[in-house]
């Protein structure tokens, strides 16, 4: 059919018509401006033809198939008994040019009628999708979940030391009985890590990404930096900066924010809400990484715990030392029992071991007990 001939509704279903209104370039704009000019007939139909597509543009959400082909179903019944009526009444022209102009249009698959009554369709089904997308968008469209983020999680179990290599080459050595948490990858704009335990980090530089270890309230932040954190429950935290610079947040009963630089620690006491910034021994604080156990003045519930996370066994007492009781001893990659061994003799204590059970017997209960 020549697009001189076009109705309304061929308007609407042709695709260079359809690029013109949706999507105009040069070219279409120059085609259908000269169509115009030459044919002014038809500017009444475009405009029509263009608002429905625009009507029909803008309802993007998707209607069920059956309930479109319904629509359809009851547009059409509708217009077949609106033209019976029409036929049934008779339309006198009032001037020869009507008459021409409609024998000139029943040369078209469709009557003058027929093709008002397929315009008037056409804009009811606009309309009623329209009303579809307005009553169901809320309840058929949702938005979509945000992703569940994917944790990687690392636990040293007694008697294991466990070195990681992160994503970003971060390297991590996880003392024994340490669990370590983060986002895999980790995320766009931070890294952040979750400890329990023990561990020492050695973090690549990322000036996009701060480098954030969450020990419960406190937050140690870095980017290229080398430190040490052991938070072990029911005992002090500690922080020591080997390298480079951290920030330390304590959301204590005071927040506040504490810088430290290389050689220096905090060591804090959630409980009591004390923060104490202090030097500290190299050695003795990477000993561990070095298969080697310095005990210190070290309080006995330390000691245990120490042992037990080392070794992977469970100490239980036949009896308890005085509370204040603290040991001092240094073991290089020695066995358990060699270790309870040096420190009986100075302790006067009697130990047996059954598998992975530790008895300790203490035949005197000093204050402070040396073992070197």
């Amino acid at each position: 059919m020549r697009k001189q001939e076009y109705s309304v509704e061929d308007f609407v279903l042709d695709p260079e018509f359809r690029k013109w209104v949706e999507s105009p370039d040069r070219l279409s704009k120059s085609y259908w401006e000269n169509y115009l000019k030459e044919n002014p007939s038809k500017v009444q139909e475009v405009k029509l033809a263009r608002k429905i597509l625009l009507n029909m543009a803008r309802n993007t959400m998707e209607i069920p198939e059956n309930r479109v082909e319904g629509t359809w179903k009851n547009i059409d019944h509708a217009v077949d008994r609106m033209e019976k009526e029409v036929d049934d009444k008779k339309v006198i022209p009032l001037s020869s040019y009507s008459t021409i102009k409609r024998q000139e249009t029943d040369i078209r698959p469709y009557s003058k009628n027929h093709q008002i009554y397929r315009m008037v369709g056409i804009l009811a089904l606009t309309l009623m999708l329209a009303f579809l997308a307005n009553t169901f968008l809320h309840q058929e469209v949702t938005q979509p979940e945000p992703a569940q983020l994917v944790y990687e999680e690392h636990y040293a179990p007694p008697g294991v030391k466990s070195n990681l290599t992160l994503q970003d080459g971060s390297k991590v050595t996880l003392n024994s009985g340490s669990t370590l948490r983060y986002v895999k990858n980790f995320e766009a704009d931070q890294r952040v890590l979750e400890l329990e335990g023990e561990a020492y980090f050695e973090v690549a530089k990322d000036k996009n990404r701060p480098f954030m270890v969450k020990t419960g309230s406190v937050t140690t932040k870095a980017l290229g930096t080398s430190f040490t954190i052991k938070a072990y429950e029911n005992e002090a935290l500690d922080i020591a900066l080997l390298t480079g610079l951290v920030e330390v947040d304590l959301d204590l009963q005071q927040p506040q924010k504490i810088n430290l630089v290389p050689g220096e620690a905090l060591n804090i006491h959630m409980e009591e809400q004390e923060v104490k910034k202090q030097s500290f021994d190299k050695e003795k604080l990477m000993a561990w990484t070095k298969k080697t156990i310095i005990f210190d003045r070290t309080p006995i519930d330390e000691l245990t715990r120490v042992l037990e996370n080392w070794y992977g066994v469970e100490i239980v007492f036949a009896n308890q030392p005085k509370k204040d009781l603290a040991v001092s001893g240094r073991f290089h990659d020695q066995t358990l029992e060699n270790v309870l061994e040096g420190l009986s003799y100075s302790a006067r204590f009697a130990f047996e071991i059954q598998k992975n059970q530790v008895t300790i017997t203490f035949k005197t209960a000093d204050a402070y007990v040396k073992c070197f």
